[in-house]
């Protein structure tokens, strides 16, 4: 598997987002205090679109950009809905699944926000040479930016901080 894996299973849609993170330099005014509803909106939904991203069963192919779609806005919600399941992913019958473990918005104004989020994420995978099952874990570090649109926060663009592969038996 390589390098490969990771957050990545739609082949593009990675490229674009490391664009996008780059060009966000904005940065909000944090006025946490007494908005625990909104930041409460805010982790819910960065939270469901770091599981659904980094989600992926090569056996359900369809329901993967279905479930991005309606978390998202902007340039990303466009990448994804343009979006195609890298075939790499298929042929390796890779299936993952991402739990996020800590969450929490760091920024939060009246129309966007930012939040930090700790995922662990499992990937498996057959191995083209030898046919076997190859097994992977890591715990990844996400930065998101989100947009309200109306009484929604949406996923406007994110990025992948880190990413540290665990040994099994680790903690």
């Amino acid at each position: 598997m390589g390098g490969r894996g990771g957050m990545v299973a739609v082949a593009g849609l990675a490229g674009l987002l490391l664009v996008m993170a780059l060009v966000s330099g904005w940065q909000g005014t944090t006025r946490l205090t007494g908005r625990g509803d909104e930041s409460a909106a805010v982790e819910e939904t960065a939270s469901g679109f770091v599981e659904a991203y980094g989600t992926f069963d090569f056996r359900d192919q369809e329901s993967y950009r279905q479930r991005l779609l309606p978390l998202t806005t902007g340039p990303l919600r466009q990448a994804v809905d343009s979006s195609q399941v890298d075939p790499v992913a298929v042929a390796e019958q890779r299936t993952i699944t991402t739990r996020v473990v800590a969450v929490q918005v760091t920024s939060l104004s009246q129309d966007q926000a930012t939040a930090s989020l700790t995922a662990e994420q499992v990937s498996r995978s057959v191995d083209a040479t030898t046919g076997q099952l190859v097994e992977e874990s890591v715990v990844q570090q996400v930065a998101c930016r989100l947009a309200q649109e109306g009484s929604r926060w949406l996923v406007a663009e994110f990025r992948l901080l880190s990413q540290d592969r665990q040994v099994p038996g680790q903690n």
